[in-house]
């Protein structure tokens, strides 16, 4: 992804980026670099960016759904 695609992703996810670099276990300042264009730009995994999609709700194939409370639990 672009720096462009990943800063709009991560705005419509409604993250700080800040919040970004905490949920996805980078310094602020790298994650500022990914959402840089330059030649300090670094980017971001393709595996990582597919996960901000989901978190925004823009991936192209997959939704996530919260769980309810008590449906991953076994009843006895």
């Amino acid at each position: 992804p672009t720096p462009e695609e990943v800063k709009q992703a991560r705005i419509k996810a409604g993250f700080t980026q800040q919040e970004a670099a905490k949920r996805f276990g980078f310094s602020l300042s790298a994650w500022q670099a990914k959402e840089t264009s330059g030649k300090t730009s670094r980017g971001l995994a393709a595996g990582t960016y597919e996960l901000l999609l989901l978190l925004a709700d823009e991936h192209p194939d997959y939704q996530l759904v919260k769980r309810e409370k008590n449906q991953n639990k076994e009843t006895k």
